[in-house]
């Protein structure tokens, strides 16, 4: 009887054992298949990283061969510049002499343009094919309004004054800033309806953006706001984003047009320091000011 007891208890000791073993391989495989998989999402990291590290490095490189023909097209340009004015005052006096300065400038200017195209074909690889479509123009307003309209927010457009012919760069930079206007209403906002306002006036556009939606920190700071700012700096202009006292959120960005399409925006020197955002005077509905 006595034997029969130690054997069942040997048993029972065993199974315990089994089963306590069983557990701890079961434990075990899951374990190492919880670090397999730690392991592969690191390793999927590190290669995100990697490739980060290297398209910023493309880019950089990209961005250093760029600024060095930017160079090379304007000393091109400023020398078909010259030489067109030069071949225009001995046309009647000297016109052999206006003929060779005239195809002077006219090579200059060849080479400028091949230039500017290596440039623009530097800067635009990788990107995707549509990317290589017609800029935008105020015309094509409609077309983005309808797009944002389909995802859910009321819009409309109001145009002041009268047009005035104006360089397609111009029109490229508003067209982006309502785009933009919109885009930071759309996802940060919370707006039900919005209203574009093209105000012309003599010598300047004044292009206005308001919604119904909150002004959050995400509204009021960001690259979005820093892309409207250096796209009014390039003519010289201004622009403001501020909450409304009615509740909403405006951008306001005023763009020079008298004589835009003769002469070209000063340079911008490395050493000026970054544009300033300080908070506006004090007329009822506060905001930041962004100052070139």
């Amino acid at each position: 009887m006595a034997v029969m007891w130690r054997a069942d208890l040997i048993v029972a000791l065993l199974l315990v054992a089994l089963a306590g073993l069983t557990a701890a391989v079961v434990r075990l495989a899951r374990d190492r298949r919880s670090l397999a998989a730690s392991l592969r999402g690191e390793r999927l990291k590190l290669a995100g990283q990697r490739e980060a590290l290297a398209r910023a490095a493309v880019t950089g490189e990209r961005g250093r061969i760029a600024r060095e023909l930017h160079d090379m097209v304007a000393h091109g340009i400023s020398m078909m510049t010259l030489g067109v004015g030069a071949g225009r005052m001995i046309m009647d006096k000297d016109p052999e002499r206006a003929r060779q300065t005239l195809r002077a400038a006219e090579e200059s200017g060849r080479q400028a343009l091949a230039e500017l195209q290596r440039i623009l074909g530097l800067l635009r690889a990788g990107d995707a094919a549509g990317a290589r479509t017609p800029q935008p123009r105020l015309s094509d307003l409609s077309d983005l309004l309808a797009k944002v309209r389909a995802e859910g927010l009321r819009v409309d457009v109001v145009e002041d004054g009268r047009p005035v012919e104006v360089g397609p760069a111009l029109e490229l930079s508003a067209y982006r800033i309502v785009q933009e206007a919109l885009r930071n209403t759309l996802r940060h906002a919370g707006a039900s309806s919005a209203r574009v306002t093209l105000r012309w006036r003599p010598g300047f556009l004044d292009v206005l953006v308001r919604d119904d939606g909150r002004a959050g920190p995400a509204v009021t700071a960001g690259t979005g706001l820093v892309g409207m700012r250096e796209r009014v700096t390039l003519f010289g202009g201004t622009l403001e984003a501020a909450p409304r006292a009615e509740g909403g959120f405006e951008v306001r960005a005023r763009l020079p047009t008298a004589g835009e399409r003769r002469g070209s925006p000063p340079p911008r020197r490395a050493a000026d320091p970054p544009a300033s955002v300080r908070l506006a005077e004090p007329d009822g509905e506060g905001g930041v000011e962004i100052v070139p």
